[in-house]
């Protein structure tokens, strides 16, 4: 840490010049419309010290670019932190930043201690103004705390042991402090586990190292990460139950920021508010569906939520204010319980009618922050800007207030935004002036340095409990408990229902759909100064690259008890008999930190613009055991008695598991709650009884599908650190290697091949290859599953190029393979004016879809029977095969799923 000892100096009285431009704002509008707030009279002063508290705030230069909200590293030289002995336009000004910044750093994310003495931030190093503010080299953000008793600034992070990004510091009511890093202490940490360089992954679009969510004490010791996502999580604060809520920006689920919330040590993470909630955003056109984003939320002293909302760009840094009634909603019309009561959650938390409208003026000015008032009033400290426009047919140009007449038309022109300090009253609708901005400057993020009342609770981090949650944890596992794959959106699914597939005794338990639960990983993407990898390593689903956990049967009812490695971001495919996802992807991002259980209802319908990530929300449908004591109806009584109410998997985990949910010594059936690599159900509910019909065991292993199994080392005993990584075919010194993992499959030579009666032992790729014998052919079914490198993308072999993209139908010619040209109406003759025709290839769908293996009929149905042929393939491909290539496909076909087993790109 660094101490800075401050020397007091006086920012002098504002300037004339610098009141003229509020001053003006108050004379010259008096109404939302006109481009000013309703309660700011014609004539009113800068409002009396609002408390007895100092002010803190930033003032930096006026906003020349837009930043997008998803970009927490760029910086506008010239910010610094301020304090004033009183919220006033009289008190004392100091600069308590500008001797280390020296005019060429940044101050951001400003937050009050508990106690109210402390105020804490990030401030960025002087750059070097001869490089991109973004450039690897420029300092990074790093956090600081000023002391308002002794005046003095020491910095509590630095890149001494770990280099990082700190910005989004917020005090825990017990003095430790939360913030958002790009360190990814326990994500690097992990990757030493899986035998990879230590480095900082990217997000989706690889655009910038993750910021995700980290806790310390207040004095920058015992620094630990606490959030797993693959884009950041930013933005937290505190909740009154002691809670963190903060905003997470979530690809998979569209690509959007919502709120979400956790406990300080990163367990029950959960969604909290707007998954579904984006296109709500007021605009100019009055249908209010503009896309928004929810940001830097706060909770007021009556428990209602205030956020920032805005698009990702273009509106100058600033939003509305909204309300959220957060404890009765998840989304602006769901309630957050079954059967709440229906109402709208997300209100506009002024009067002044800001719209959000990117590119565009909002008449009535934006909000740049927002700072709750803990006084005993419902009032909020608000950086705001009214809208401005440039003038430019008179030299100098000038700015001028929006009106409507001056804000129609194609060339309008904004100037850059005033932000300058205000307190709206909630109960009154009056917004009232605090602090104007010097000229060139701005005024953002102020907070009053007070005690917090009520004051939040404090959540401790306690142990694990003795047993399982203690052995889980030191096992670097968490327990996932979901009542029924089959409850979704508290609906019974399953036909005729849960009680119905759960029986042996009927014949719906033969015939269930959901078999088996696959537990996939996101793979950590370094930058591309670490590792310049080509795009279609990625393949073409646009899923990055993906591991695989592992795999447990769903049990009868649709229950499902599992550990799951800690602290890594995680997702779930619901599969069938034949290892293929048949549900929805599953959109959102799991964790489990370590020793942690997490309860589910069951799964979502995404198509019904609900949300579910929210404990609570639905009453659980899976009925469990009928009693206690007895058996589930006509199963193996060999398994434990149950507890009424208990799930299947929880019943079965008490019958297969020890106490601290390991296998018991001299067991033959393995835990249940342990994944495996390969697929395999053992019947286990029907073992012992006399069913209708026998439950027969399958397996689907690696080790029948592939001479090299994609899984490491920690797989052959289950661990947290076991992962199945999957690669299309593996390039070794520039040559396709084709004896590993799935074009290995084509090269196979164990196919049985019957014409005229005559059996042979043949390869997929005797038939699907441009060459037979010495002799240039068609390839069968115009595929060509050889592993020559592609004429299309020498990246990748031909196989890959043929199986997943469109490709053009060949020909022979004169012993030459070409397109295979059609007629086709062509551009009428330039001269008469008659059709014409010209001759165009004829492009060939491909047989597979990534990203999904269900999708992927045209190619599995030729080895089902489903899908006829000159050639009966079924029986070609074995079980294990085609669970290989599910899985694969599953989880985004790519062509490798190892940024560093993928070549170096040029």
């Amino acid at each position: 840490m660094n101490t800075f000892t401050l020397r007091e100096h006086g920012h002098g009285l504002l300037k004339l010049a610098a009141l003229a431009l509020p001053m003006l704002w108050a004379v010259g509008c008096s109404s939302a419309s006109s481009g000013h707030a309703p309660g700011v009279a014609g004539g009113q002063t800068l409002t009396p010290g609002i408390t007895n508290f100092p002010l803190a705030y930033i003032r930096r230069p006026v906003l020349t670019k837009d930043i997008d909200v998803r970009d927490l590293i760029t910086s506008i030289t010239g910010g610094d932190l301020y304090i004033r002995d009183q919220a006033s336009a009289a008190g004392v000004e100091v600069n308590v930043s500008g001797s280390i910044t020296k005019g060429m750093g940044d101050v951001r994310d400003l937050d009050v201690s508990p106690d109210g003495t402390t105020v804490v931030f990030s401030l960025r190093l002087p750059l070097n103004p001869n490089k991109p503010n973004t450039d690897v080299t420029q300092p990074n953000w790093h956090i600081y705390k000023y002391d308002a008793t002794t005046k003095t600034v020491t910095q509590l992070t630095n890149d001494g042991v770990t280099a990082g990004h700190d910005v989004g510091a917020r005090y825990l009511p017990d003095g430790r402090i939360v913030f958002s890093s790009s360190r990814q202490l326990a994500t690097q940490s992990i990757l030493l586990d899986e035998g990879r360089p230590q480095y900082q992954a990217q997000t989706d679009d690889r655009s910038q190292s993750i910021f995700l969510l980290h806790v310390m004490n207040g004095d920058g010791t015992n620094q630990h990460q606490i959030s797993f996502n693959t884009n950041h999580d930013f933005a937290p604060s505190v909740l009154g139950n002691g809670q963190v809520i903060f905003s997470r920006w979530d690809t998979a689920n569209g690509g959007t920021i919502s709120l979400y919330r956790t406990n300080p040590n990163g367990s029950g993470l959960e969604l909290y508010y707007g998954a579904n909630s984006h296109a709500t955003g007021a605009n100019i056109a009055g249908t209010n569906n503009n896309i928004i984003q929810f940001l830097n939320a706060r909770e007021l002293a009556n428990g209602t939520l205030i956020a920032i909302v805005r698009p990702f760009l273009g509106t100058q840094l600033g939003g509305d204010i909204v309300q959220i009634n957060a404890a009765g909603f998840v989304e602006i019309h769901q309630p957050a319980t079954p059967g709440g009561a229906a109402g709208t959650a997300q209100t506009s938390a002024t009067t002044l009618g800001v719209t959000t409208d990117a590119d565009k003026p909002s008449l009535a000015g934006r909000f740049a922050s927002v700072f709750p008032l803990y006084d005993g009033t419902n009032r909020m400290l608000v950086s705001w800007s009214p809208c401005l426009v440039l003038d430019a047919t008179v030299s100098p140009n000038t700015t001028n207030l929006c009106t409507a007449s001056n804000t129609s038309g194609a060339n309008v022109t904004l100037a850059p935004p005033q932000y300058t300090l205000w307190v709206y009253d909630l109960d009154k609708g009056t917004l009232s002036p605090v602090l104007a901005a010097d000229v060139g400057t701005m005024v953002v993020e102020p907070v009053i340095l007070q005690p917090r009342k009520p004051a939040p609770v404090t959540l401790v981090d306690a142990a694990p409990a003795p047993g399982q949650a203690a052995t889980m944890a030191t096992a670097g596992v968490g327990l996932l408990d979901i009542s029924s794959v089959y409850d979704v959106d508290g609906v019974d699914t399953a036909k005729p229902n849960i009680a119905g597939v759960a029986d042996p005794g009927l014949a719906p338990f033969y015939a269930r759909p959901y078999r088996f639960i696959r537990v996939v990983k996101s793979v950590e993407i370094p930058g591309r100064t670490v590792r310049k990898i080509n795009a279609s390593a990625f393949g073409p689903a646009g899923m990055g690259m993906r591991e695989i956990l592992g795999y447990a049967p769903i049990q009868p009812d649709g229950s499902v008890q599992i550990q799951v490695p800690a602290n890594v971001p995680f997702t779930i495919d619901i599969v069938d008999v034949n290892a293929k996802r048949i549900t929805a992807q599953h959109t959102s991002w799991l964790q489990l930190v370590p020793g942690e259980t997490k309860s589910c209802n069951g799964c979502h319908t995404a198509a019904t613009n609900t949300s579910h990530g929210r404990a609570g929300l639905t009453t659980a449908v899976n009925p469990g055991a009928p009693a206690t004591g007895s058996p589930f109806p006509n199963t193996n009584p060999a398994i434990a008695l149950t507890n009424a109410g208990a799930t299947m998997a929880q019943t079965l985990s008490l019958s297969t598991c020890t106490a601290d949910g390991k296998t018991p010594n001299g067991a033959t059936t393995p835990c249940s709650q342990i994944l495996s690599t390969d697929v395999v159900y053992d019947g286990i509910w029907t073992a012992g009884t006399t069913p209708p019909q026998a439950d027969t065991a399958f397996a689907y292993t690696y080790a029948n599908a592939t001479p090299t199994a994609p899984t490491n080392s920690r797989c052959a005993t289950w661990t947290a650190q076991c992962r199945s990584t999957i690669h299309y075919s593996v390039t070794l010194a520039g040559v396709a290697t084709p004896n590993l993992f799935l074009q290995s499959i084509w090269e196979k030579a164990s196919r049985t091949n019957v014409v005229n009666t005559v059996t042979t032992s043949t390869t997929c790729t005797v038939c699907h290859n441009p060459v037979a014998m010495a002799m240039v052919q068609v390839p069968q079914g115009q595929l060509d599953l050889t592993a020559s490198a592609s004429n299309l993308d020498p990246t990748v072999i031909t196989s890959y190029e043929q199986l997943l993209f469109a490709h053009n139908a060949q020909t022979l010619n004169m012993g030459v393979l070409q397109d295979l040209l059609v007629p086709a109406p062509g551009p009428p003759d330039p001269v008469t004016g008659l059709p014409t025709t010209i001759m165009v290839p004829v492009s060939l769908a491909p047989p597979m879809v990534a990203g999904s293996a269900a999708g992927s009929t045209a190619f599995f149905g030729k080895f089902d029977g489903s899908i006829g042929g000159s050639i009966d393939h079924t029986g070609y491909l074995s079980p294990s095969e085609l669970r290989l290539i599910a899985e694969w496909l599953d989880i985004g076909a790519q062509y490798y799923n190892d940024p560093f087993v993928a070549p170096v790109a040029n």
